[in-house]
C-alpha cells in the first residue's frame, strides 16, 4: 500500500482533519510506509522558507517533523534551533496543544475533570478535545482553559476565538466565560464565540441547539440556531440578528469571510490571520466598509484587494531580528 499525499498536503495547508492527523501517524508506524512518508515531508521541509513565511501552521509541522526525526529528540532539536526563538516558541506551545489533545483523546474517566489549556498562536488554528469530549477548533491567537468548579460546572476561559462541539450532559452545564464578562452557558450544542483580550465587542453565534447568555450572574438573553448576538461591555449593550452562521465558522476551514467590516475591524482579523501587525495611519477610509472573502489566498493578494476596496496606501517592513535574537512580525502600514 502506498501513501496518499493528500492527507500530508492537508496537514501542511491547515485543511486537516483528525482522519488526516491519525492516517500520517498511521505512516509513521508502518516500516515501509514510514520510510517514503519521511521523504515527501523531507521535500516539504527543504522547500520551506521562513523568512516569507506569513503563516505559522507550516513551521509548526515541519517543527514537529524534525523533533520526530531527528537523532538526539528534543534535546537535539532544541540546539539546533535555539537561533529560532520565535519559531521555537511556536512549535513548543502547538507540541503542547498535540500533546492535550491525544491525552484527552486517550484519557479515562477519571481525568475528565483535570484542568488542560490549549494555545493556538498568531497565524495558525488547532484541533482540540476536551477531558469531557467536547471538540472544537482554537482560532487565531487564542487561548483556552478548562475546568470543572465546586457546582460541577464544566468551565472553559476562553481569550480569543472558538468553534465548540460541546457534549450533552445535562447535570453538568458547559459554560464559556469571556475577557468582555460575558458567558454563554449550555447544555450540548455547536457555537462560535470571538472574546479577545482588549476587544471592544464580543461575539457568539449559535449553529445548534440552545445558550444562555449572562452578564455578572445576571441573564441578558437566550440564543436560537443561526442567531449571532454583538455584546459590548463599556455599555453593556447588546444587539441581536440572525446570520448565515457558515460565514462566521469558516475560519476553521481556513477561510476568512469579512462582511462589511470596517478598515479597523478588517485589519485587526487580516492580522491574525496572517499573523502580522498592522498601523493604520489614515482616517480617510473611516466611512469604507469593506467585503472579503479569502481562501489560500496571499498576504499579498490580500493586501492588493484591500487597496483596491478602500483606495488607501500600503507600506510593508520586513521581519526584523531584535535585539534577544527573536523575530518581528511583519508590519503593514495603513496610509
Amino acid at each position: 500500500m502506498a501513501i496518499r499525499r493528500t492527507h500530508i498536503d492537508n496537514v501542511f495547508r491547515q485543511k486537516f482533519t483528525f482522519l488526516d492527523r491519525r492516517i500520517l501517524e498511521d505512516y509513521f508506524k508502518d516500516d515501509v510506509l514510514n520510510e517514503e512518508t519521511r521523504t515527501v515531508l523531507q521535500e516539504q521541509w527543504e522547500q520551506f522558507d521562513a523568512a516569507h513565511e506569513s503563516r505559522l501552521d507550516p513551521v509548526y509541522y515541519k517543527l514537529y517533523y524534525q523533533l520526530r526525526h531527528q537523532k538526539g529528540g528534543i534535546t537535539g532539536f532544541r540546539k539546533r534551533f535555539r537561533d529560532y526563538s520565535r519559531i521555537a516558541a511556536v512549535f513548543v506551545a502547538g507540541l503542547l496543544v498535540a500533546a492535550g489533545v491525544y491525552l484527552s483523546m486517550h484519557a479515562g474517566e477519571e481525568t475528565a475533570t483535570l484542568p488542560v489549556e490549549f494555545i493556538s498562536h498568531t497565524g495558525f488554528r488547532n484541533q482540540f478535545r476536551l477531558p469531557d469530549g467536547t471538540s472544537g477548533w482554537l482560532g487565531y491567537g487564542s487561548v483556552l482553559k478548562y475546568h470543572t468548579d465546586d457546582r460541577n460546572r464544566r468551565i472553559v476561559d476562553l481569550n480569543g476565538l472558538a468553534y465548540f462541539d460541546v457534549v450533552h450532559q445535562k447535570k453538568q452545564p458547559f459554560v464559556v466565560q469571556t475577557p468582555a464578562g460575558l458567558d454563554v452557558e449550555v447544555l450540548g450544542t455547536k457555537f462560535n464565540v470571538s472574546s479577545y483580550q482588549g476587544d471592544r465587542v464580543c461575539e457568539v453565534i449559535l449553529e445548534q441547539g440552545r445558550v444562555r447568555l449572562g452578564v455578572q450572574g445576571h441573564s441578558v438573553g437566550e440564543l436560537c440556531p443561526n442567531e449571532r448576538v454583538v455584546y459590548r461591555s463599556a455599555d453593556h449593550a447588546v444587539e441581536k440578528s440572525r446570520v448565515d452562521v457558515s460565514d462566521y465558522v469558516a475560519w476553521k476551514d481556513g477561510k476568512l469571510i469579512l462582511h462589511d467590516v470596517s478598515l479597523e475591524e478588517a485589519c485587526l482579523k487580516l492580522g491574525r490571520f496572517y499573523n502580522v501587525e498592522f498601523e493604520i495611519q489614515t482616517r480617510r477610509a473611516d466611512d469604507k466598509k469593506v467585503r472579503l472573502v479569502l481562501e489560500d489566498e496571499s498576504l499579498e493578494n490580500a493586501l492588493k484587494l484591500l487597496t483596491m476596496i478602500t483606495s488607501v496606501q500600503i507600506q510593508t517592513e520586513e521581519i526584523k531580528v531584535l535585539n534577544n535574537n527573536s523575530y518581528s512580525k511583519r508590519k503593514i502600514i495603513i496610509k
